[in-house]
């Protein structure tokens, strides 16, 4: 009896060996692809693996639009380069736009490969193209947990400064830190229910709190976060008060299509500080460590840590560090300010929330206060994720009370595209209001 079964076993392994298909390529979509009513087409990214034993030189494919009913194709790709047994590769494939707003799907199906039938056993996927008035503006939360008596924290610390200096536009950074000197001079609730939760072991780099990243590198799980679709958009402004201690802070929630039913969303902010130094402190690290060819291709932030002129008590401690994006004073940060945006909710229709942040001036480790920074970050109460995020400096400090802070980022050396406080690119003829041109504010009326 066993070696009868030991017989049919290995029968069925020489058939699934025999039996393995020769031309078979299987597609896979991202989901969500936008555009706008002007485009004649948009990119979809598409990933397709080969599932043969043959390597793949050209395929055919078919798209079928849902909701019009419409068929292109049979259209036939070379490639330059062919894909290889078990290989997985991005390309992109052209949909037409849409004729009105909304939502439609679009059914991608490989018919042939190689000139032949796709033997694949699921040749198809779906593209949801979404015709909308204005694009989705996606930024990365990005929020690093270090102490200073936590010798390995540098690792954090570089690996968020330098994400944050390569993705000006697409991160929002904030450093919070916990039972060291810092944390003994900022809001004692800052983070209040958070750190214990995201922070148990240090250091705890978490990108938009659905994946903690390690090493000085986080870039792919940054990468990996940002390429997660949201039609939420967000935008936030503030201003100092006539007092000068206090900083009025305003929130633009704009859907670039209506939710799905159901939704909910919240926001919730953090007052953070860059440029945060003091002679006294010291920061546990490692020169042994951190000068070591293992980190040869650390981000430049590292070379802080590899020079040993800026150690103290040995090789275990630095001076003179400057510590950016600190968690000053947070609120509704763990699931967003109940209530803030209050449902329903419709495309181009934006929804407002306003705060302060009061009584600045008790917060003496502020050393330069051009340097804070207002983040906003939009909850989604559905999914509990965090859909998006926002940050801003803030105006009028100096006599200058224009009550529009000024988007982070949005600066472009010689760039006369226009852009609104959300960091998107206006086409046409703008509607009143104020934008950035170059970096700088203007007011359309």
């Amino acid at each position: 009896m066993r070696r009868r079964y030991l017989s049919l076993l290995l029968l069925c392994m020489l058939a699934a060996i025999g039996c393995r298909a020769k031309n078979s390529v299987a597609p896979m979509t991202a989901g969500y692809v936008f555009m706008l009513p002007g485009d004649a087409e948009v990119m979809a990214q598409i990933n397709l693996t080969n599932w043969g034993d043959t390597r793949v030189t050209s395929f055919t494919y078919t798209l079928y639009y849902m909701d019009s009913k419409e068929s292109e194709g049979p259209m036939t790709v070379a490639l330059d380069t062919p894909l290889e047994d078990g290989e997985t590769r991005t390309m992109g494939i052209a949909i037409k736009a849409g004729k009105t707003l909304g939502k439609e799907d679009v059914l991608l199906n490989i018919t042939q490969v190689n000139g032949t039938y796709n033997e694949a056993s699921v040749s198809y996927t779906y593209i949801t193209r979404c015709t909308v008035n204005k694009m989705p503006v996606k930024r990365v939360l990005v929020e690093d947990y270090a102490a200073m008596w936590c010798w390995h924290c540098p690792v954090g610390l570089v690996a968020t400064d330098a994400l944050a200096r390569r993705f000006p536009d697409d991160v929002v950074a904030v450093s919070v830190h916990k039972t060291d000197d810092i944390s003994k001079v900022v809001s004692p609730t800052v983070y209040e229910g958070l750190i214990d939760r995201y922070a148990a072991t240090l250091p705890a780099v978490w990108i938009a709190r659905d994946n903690k990243a390690a090493g000085y590198d986080v870039t792919t799980a940054y990468q990996s976060e940002k390429s997660k679709v949201t039609y939420m958009n967000i935008g936030v402004s503030a201003r100092w008060d006539a007092t000068g201690d206090a900083i009025d802070v305003t929130t633009e929630v704009e859907p670039c299509m209506t939710p799905e039913e159901g939704s909910s969303y919240s926001v919730g902010y953090v007052l953070t500080a860059s440029g945060l130094t003091n002679p006294a402190w010291r920061q546990e690290a490692s020169y042994a460590e951190y000068s070591s060819p293992s980190y040869a291709d650390a981000p430049e932030e590292m070379k802080f840590y590899a020079d040993a002129a800026n150690y103290s008590d040995g090789y275990s401690k630095v001076k003179g560090m400057v510590y950016n994006h600190v968690a000053i004073e947070s609120k509704g940060m763990e699931r967003g300010i109940a209530n803030s945006l209050g449902a329903p909710y419709a495309m181009d229709e934006v929804k407002k929330h306003s705060t302060t942040f009061s009584n600045i001036s008790r917060y003496g480790v502020i050393g330069d206060k051009s340097k804070i920074e207002i983040v906003a970050v939009l909850f989604n109460n559905k999914t509990n994720k965090i859909e998006n995020a926002a940050r801003c400096r803030v105006d009028g400090y100096g006599g200058d009370t224009t009550g529009i802070g000024e988007a982070v980022g949005d600066k472009r050396d010689g760039d006369d595209r226009m852009y609104d406080m959300m960091g998107r690119q206006v086409y046409g003829k703008p509607a009143p209001g104020l934008y950035i041109i170059n970096g700088r504010k203007i007011i359309v009326k």
